[in-house]
């Protein structure tokens, strides 16, 4: 079981490779810097970030607050039929470093409470603070990055005119 969610998928489309780096150049605006400033979709943009080449690193634009919000590398692929673009969506580098200190450092409590209890040295109740606290992290990073990722799939699909290959 993965314990930090990130995903990979090739979307196919009809498109030529060309037109599909145009498509995708239309819809990205140059990434925005730390702040409360104007986080809407604007002129049609749904995502921020840079293409160079026949790659790109994006993440999708939202008005709202969302560590667990995936940021998406890509590869523009020509295919004899049209385009395959090779995407992945992963966890920013900050929300990975804190989630893996929080979850081991309340693993690390649950271990050492539920040492202490089964030595008696403590109440077998107390695990289930870092019990919890590890259950509420886990959630909240699959939950968050789960619900935003389909987003940005959807997203990508409908500017590409793409599907999913299997």
């Amino acid at each position: 079981m993965k314990i930090l969610p990130n995903e990979k998928l090739t979307l196919l489309t009809e498109l030529s490779k060309s037109k599909a780096i145009e498509i995708l150049n239309l819809s990205i605006r140059p990434k925005q810097n730390f702040g409360f400033g104007n986080r809407k979709i604007e002129d049609g943009k749904k995502f921020e970030g840079s293409i160079f080449g026949d790659s790109f690193n994006i993440s999708r634009i939202i008005n709202y607050r969302n560590s667990f919000l995936p940021e998406i590398s890509g590869k523009i692929n020509e295919k004899m039929n049209g385009t395959e673009i090779e995407i992945e969506l992963k966890q920013a580098s900050f929300v990975k470093v804190f989630m893996i200190l929080w979850l081991g450092g309340v693993s690390f409590a649950f271990i050492t409470t539920l040492i202490g209890a089964i030595i008696g040295e403590g109440p077998i109740y107390v695990c289930i603070i870092p019990l919890f606290m590890f259950l509420a992290g886990f959630g909240m990073l699959k939950f968050g990055f789960s619900t935003e990722s389909e987003k940005s799939k959807k997203d990508l699909i409908e500017i590409l005119q793409a599907r999913i290959k299997k």
